[in-house]
């Protein structure tokens, strides 16, 4: 869920007394556990759980899954909230409190290397938990949350939801390990949730005591392992990692393969303290100097104001406040590469207010700092640097046509249901009589190409070119009727013309519904769905969409799903003019966001050619 940076967040907010006291009462409830442990050096459970200084806010996740995340007063990540439906709210802590309560949550053990999967996107497949040797499963309820740990490790790596049941995978237990999916993963170490707190270091007691030896991972029981060859214990290895993939998850894109993997931690741990060589030499391979992270966000910056934040849309966007604009809009436009590694803990300021006072100095930015927090309020949209800033590919583009690229492959093998959109003619009495003799049925319906096939095969079929100019075409006593005008005569027409005529003497109906259903075609054209982009009162723009009805659209849920995507209010009421009893209805949506509401329809199925787009915020003076 946080493998890549968050689509949208809004701006922390500090939690009311009432907030946080609901929240608390939330956190008690889902982990009853709390309520009975002692302080933790002399710090009460509930100061710990909901410190001083909780902040909220609205996240969209870049699966588009939207939520709540709560930090402290430092920014680290502490819960977050899955809103995915009205009635499901899940509260689920971070890694950073986990580690703080490592028994918080039941939890279910897999080897190093599966760790670094997951890291990678993948959901925990059930060959990537480890049931052999007695290891403890939990009895826990298919969609409970459950925590993930390596072996050896007593800290909590990742947290998710489980896909089957405990007893189900249980089950597993000395047999050879089914297909399928373990743990929906929803955090784990090091992806981009944790990259916004403060990165701490393993406790020093992470580890949970000697490790057995890996032959007797993957041996279910002594009797089961006799006369085997040791390879096959290598060959099991290889199956797990082969089926806990990251092309079994819904998740997305180019992987980051600098992290450091579950090993590599434990390697640094040796008895010795020294790192291996090859980790030595990977490491400083992707270190950036600091003069390069400078440059690095100076540019992701440049590109932000240059094709994000611009000054059309500064005044829906600004004021920002800093953490907004750093992780939301800098953080996504770094450079693709090594400027990728960008961090401001890294650069010569180490910290965001710093770097943007710097900048403010130069009079690209106005920055003003308001209870506490500094605010980006104006950019000089004609200072040199903007003006001879030429742009760069970022990471965003890169994670969005890889996500695409899967979103179509992922489409194209699941089960959901595909709209499709149909146009057809029917003959009337004019064209019915040649739908006969062409062999066709006068009550059938056609598409506009299987009419031009019928029309050409008996132009062909009669010889009815004409042999002096094969572009016109002889009218016999069946197409003479067919194609010409009620009281027209004429016995030839242009070649080019002739299934423009014919569907003018044939009725149009029209069929939306999903693939695979029985089409019904109504009479009539298709409605376009109509998106109208205006100046309200206050000067600003909003956007209203009207005819979702005609596309079988639930106007509440495309409303819900385009204020998470927008970050904007949304807005239903009854479309003006229209009648009642049709229950017709208009969305409005804050700001501009055309783009955004016409990559939905096209996403639910809508040909572009029934979107229409009417621009009112360019009035004439």
């Amino acid at each position: 869920m946080f493998k890549k940076p968050l689509a949208s967040i809004k701006s922390f907010s500090s939690l009311r007394s009432s907030d946080k006291r609901r929240l608390r009462d939330e956190i008690l409830a889902s982990f009853p556990a709390l309520k009975d442990m002692e302080p933790i050096n002399d710090t009460p459970i509930n100061a710990i759980i909901t410190p001083d200084g909780l902040q909220a806010a609205k996240f969209t996740s870049y699966i588009e899954e939207p939520g709540t995340l709560y930090t402290d007063a430092d920014g680290t990540p502490l819960w977050f909230k899955i809103s995915s439906s009205k009635n499901h709210s899940l509260i689920v802590p971070s890694v950073y409190t986990l580690w703080k309560f490592p028994d918080l949550i039941p939890g279910l053990t897999t080897w190093n290397p599966v760790v670094d999967k997951l890291r990678n996107g993948a959901d925990l497949m059930i060959p990537g938990v480890i049931t052999a040797n007695n290891t403890f499963v939990p009895e826990i309820d298919e969609g409970s949350l459950v925590v993930i740990r390596a072996r050896g490790n007593k800290y909590p790596l990742a947290i998710g939801t489980m896909a089957i049941s405990g007893q189900v995978l249980a089950s597993s237990r000395g047999s050879l390990p089914p297909k399928g999916k373990a743990v929906h993963i929803l955090h784990v170490h090091l992806d981009q949730l944790w990259a916004m707190g403060t990165k701490p270091e393993f406790p020093a007691d992470w580890a949970q005591g000697p490790k057995a030896p890996l032959d007797d991972e993957y041996a279910s029981s002594d009797e089961e392992t006799d006369g085997e060859d040791d390879n096959e214990t290598t060959d099991d290895l290889t199956k797990v990692l082969q089926d806990v993939s990251v092309s079994d998850t819904k998740g997305k894109t180019v992987v980051r393969d600098d992290l450091p993997s579950s090993n590599e931690i434990e390697s640094s741990s040796t008895a010795d303290g020294q790192q291996p060589e090859e980790a030595k030499e990977e490491v400083e391979a992707i270190v950036l100097s600091t003069e390069e992270v400078d440059k690095a966000l100076q540019d992701a910056l440049l590109q932000v104001l240059k094709f994000k934040i611009t000054e059309d849309v500064s005044k829906e966007l600004l004021p920002m406040n800093s953490s907004t604009l750093y992780s939301s809009y800098v953080l996504p436009n770094r450079a693709r590469g090594r400027a990728a590694e960008a961090d401001i803990k890294k650069s010569s300021w180490k910290k965001l207010a710093k770097w943007l006072k710097a900048v403010e100095k130069s009079d690209l930015i106005k920055c003003k700092e308001i209870k506490g927090e500094l605010f980006l309020l104006g950019v000089t949209w004609n200072h040199p640097q903007l003006k001879g800033f030429t742009g760069h590919k970022t990471v965003e583009q890169q994670a969005a046509r890889q996500a695409k690229v899967e979103a179509q492959v992922s489409q194209a093998n699941s089960d959901v249901k595909v709209l499709e959109v149909l146009e057809v003619y029917r003959p009337n009495s004019a064209s019915g009589d040649f739908f006969e003799v062409a062999g066709k049925s006068k009550d059938g319906f056609y598409t506009l190409q299987e009419v031009r096939a019928t029309l050409a095969q008996y132009i062909k079929d009669k010889q009815l070119s004409d042999p002096k100019n094969q572009r016109i075409i002889r009218l016999d006593e069946v197409l003479h009727p067919a194609l010409a005008k009620k009281g027209e005569q004429i016995d030839r027409v242009p070649r080019d013309h002739t299934s423009d005529r014919l569907v003018a003497n044939m009725v149009i109906h029209h069929y939306i519904g999903y693939k695979g259903q029985q089409p019904r075609f109504v009479k009539g054209a298709v409605k376009s769905i109509q998106i109208t982009q205006e100046i309200r009162t206050g000067r600003k723009t909003v956007t209203k969409i009207s005819g979702l009805e005609h596309f079988m659209l639930d106007v509440d849920a495309f409303g819900q799903e385009i204020q998470v995507l927008c970050a904007s209010s949304v807005a239903i009421t009854p479309l003006v003019g229209a009648s009642p009893k049709l229950n017709l209805r208009e969305l409005m949506v804050q700001g501009p966001q055309v783009k955004n509401v016409t990559a939905v329809l096209q996403e639910r199925g809508v040909p572009k050619k029934y979107i229409e787009f009417l621009d009112k915020t360019n009035k004439k003076k």
